[in-house]
């Protein structure tokens, strides 16, 4: 299998890497694939080899910060606290913060999904849709809440991740602390 060589392998890190450098630096709506194959000074034949377009790149980077994500909450005790969950979170992203900003920053309406798949499987508890007497719409609701803590860390990568992640995670638990997100989630 192609994939499997080394040589394959190491020219998608370069591409990746590349479209990770480009999308820090410039409007991902101007982004060409010509920008792309001379940052990571290949052909546009191998860059096709490896991705059919840009959109698809940019959605492989997004599935690696969502499977990052996935895997460092997963590590997780099975009964995790609210401050364990978030601070995971921001331990990923501090970690991976051009990659990140990069996918934020190309800010796809596939993304914003992947993320809310990502928030009902990982802070909603289980019996939320349960709780229809919240609201006529739980689910708008818990969208609403994931969608505000993913602007507050959208904010953050953006500034530099200069708080402290004490600091973000504290600020994470008020968030969803406020009606009536609190009562969405029983953690």
């Amino acid at each position: 299998m192609r994939t499997k060589d080394r040589r394959f392998i190491k020219t998608e890190k370069v591409i990746q890497n590349a479209m990770i450098s480009l999308l820090n630096e410039m409007d991902p709506e101007s982004l060409q694939i010509e920008d792309l194959t001379h940052e990571a000074d290949i052909n546009k034949s191998t860059f096709y080899l490896h991705y059919q377009s840009i959109d698809l790149l940019v959605s492989a980077l997004e599935d690696t910060v969502i499977s990052g994500l996935t895997q460092s909450i997963e590590a997780l005790e099975p009964n995790h606290s609210r401050f364990d969950f978030f601070q995971a979170i921001l331990i990923y992203i501090s970690d991976h913060q051009k990659l990140v900003k990069a996918v934020f920053n190309a800010s796809t309406y596939r993304f914003n999904q992947k993320v809310e798949d990502f928030g009902e499987q990982f802070l909603m508890p289980a019996p939320a849709l349960k709780r229809k007497h919240l609201v006529s719409n739980v689910t708008l609701l818990e969208s609403s809440l994931i969608q505000s803590c993913v602007a507050y860390l959208r904010v953050w990568v953006f500034d530099g991740c200069h708080f402290t992640t004490d600091q973000v995670v504290a600020d994470l638990i008020q968030i969803t602390s406020v009606e009536p997100f609190r009562d969405l989630i029983a953690r």
